[in-house]
Order: C-alpha cells, then structure tokens, then sequence
C-alpha cells in the first residue's frame, strides 16, 4: 500500500532572511514549481477531511501544505507564489496577534524567528502578523485556508500548569473570533509549539475541533486525525520536497524511513 496515508507538511516563515524556520521565497517557489510539475494535488481542509475518509477517492499524489503563526511574510511571499501555481494551503493563526490595521507592505522587513514574536507582542504586531483585512483577501481567494491556533498562542503553558479552564476559554475564543470574522466554520486547530496532552486533546474535541495538528512526523489516516503528523520543510530545493511526499503517502515506507532516520 504505497498511497494510504496523506502527508502534511509544515511551514513557518517564507521571506529573504536569513533564519530559523525559514523558507527562502526562490526556494520556496522551486519546490511549488516542482510539486506543479509532479502533478502533485495540494488540499483545502475540508478536501483533507474528505480524502482521509474515502481513500479510494483520494488522488494518489495529494498533499496538506500548513503555515504556523500567520506570519506576514507569508502574505508577501507565499501568498503571490501559491497563486501563480494555482496552489492551496492551510494557514493556523492567533486572533490576539491579529489587527484590524490597514498596512502596507511595500517596505516590509523580514526579521529573526524570535525578533518577529517580540514585535508580535507589542503594538507593532500588524508589522510582522497578518492583519485581518489581509486574512480575508487570503481566505476568500481560496488559497488560504485560515485555521485555528486559538487565541494567545500560550497553550503549552496552560496545560503545564493544568490551567484547564483557561485553556478551554483560549480554544473556544480562538475559534469564535475566526468563524466571526471570516464568516466560516474553523474545524482544524494546529497545537502551538507542537505541545499537547491528553486533557487538551479532549477538551479541543469537545469545543468542536475535528482535526488537531502536531510537530510530529508520520504518516496521516482517519485514525490520527487528533494527532496529525506534519513534515517540517527545510530550505532546500523542489526536488528534496518532492522526494519525501511519496514517503509520507504510505504508512510502511513513513515508518520504515523513520525507524531507519531514528533507529528506534
């Protein structure tokens, strides 16, 4: 069975910096230009849902492209580039980072991984975070589609410290600002810093989250869906990308490759 699992794989940053989680835009271009070339299928979230749940449907070469953070680079850079090769993706944000500004780009900035998430705490958060117009030109292009990542992006911290009730509140607020402003459903929600636990996956189930996101790599079918694995892409070439998506579409080559890469 060489086409039973569905990858998804995982951006952050696509901009000219130089930095960690980053994507170089002439990189990022060759690798959509490859999976275009390659016939390669990229998925809205409902198609994921759909294709996870009826595998003889499912195109042989379909892939989930997922952003974290809705950084605005990703509105600069891999926005234009998704577009020119009639590309889709799945973008996870967090409604406190997001403004109602009216901003600019033309002489945006792009800053460190850690820089970024200073300004995106302070009043100069529309200078490195998409802002809400720019998610609604995204979301209604059909490009992007924009996904939970709750409200405060301090997930981790909540359930450390067991602070359930909060994290409750962080989920359900997250996902009402989302369905509220972009006037849809929000039924994915990736965990920020990929961490999770057992509390946490049911109470993001029982506020109505069908598919939860992790950092974790592995294969995809129906019976991980609160656990989805995800391929971090590195900066390399179309033909790396490419290369590791026929891994990730089989659950026996994914763990073979896995247990050979850990040697566990």
């Amino acid at each position: 069975m060489l086409h039973n699992s569905i990858p998804v794989v995982m951006y952050h940053h696509v901009s000219k910096a130089d930095r960690e989680l980053n994507v170089y835009p002439e990189v990022f271009e060759d690798q959509m230009k490859e999976l275009s070339h390659r016939g390669w299928k990229t998925l809205s979230g409902d198609e994921f849902l759909y294709f996870i749940d009826n595998q003889e449907e499912k195109p042989k070469k379909c892939v989930l492209l997922t952003f974290d953070d809705g950084f605005a680079d990703n509105y600069v850079f891999a926005y234009p580039l998704l577009k020119k090769f009639n590309m889709k993706a799945m973008m996870f944000v967090a409604t406190d980072f997001i403004a109602d500004d009216d901003v600019k780009r033309d002489s945006f900035v792009s800053l460190t991984h850690n820089d970024a998430w200073k300004l995106a705490y302070s009043d100069r958060r529309s200078e490195v975070i998409c802002t809400w117009q720019e998610l609604e030109e995204m979301e209604s292009s059909g490009v992007f589609d924009i996904q939970s990542h709750g409200m405060s992006h301090l997930t981790p911290d909540m359930m450390k410290q067991k602070k359930y009730k909060t994290l409750r509140e962080d989920l359900t607020g997250g996902k009402a600002i989302l369905e509220t402003r972009l006037s849809k459903k929000a039924y994915h929600f990736a965990w920020p810093r990929g961490h999770y636990d057992a509390e946490g996956v049911r109470i993001a189930g029982d506020v109505g989250f069908r598919v939860l996101y992790t950092t974790e790599r592995g294969p995809n079918t129906k019976e991980n869906l609160h656990a989805v694995n995800r391929l971090p892409v590195k900066c390399k070439d179309g033909a790396w990308l490419s290369g590791k998506l026929p891994i990730y579409s089989s659950i026996f080559l994914s763990k073979l490759y896995l247990s050979l890469r850990t040697g566990i």
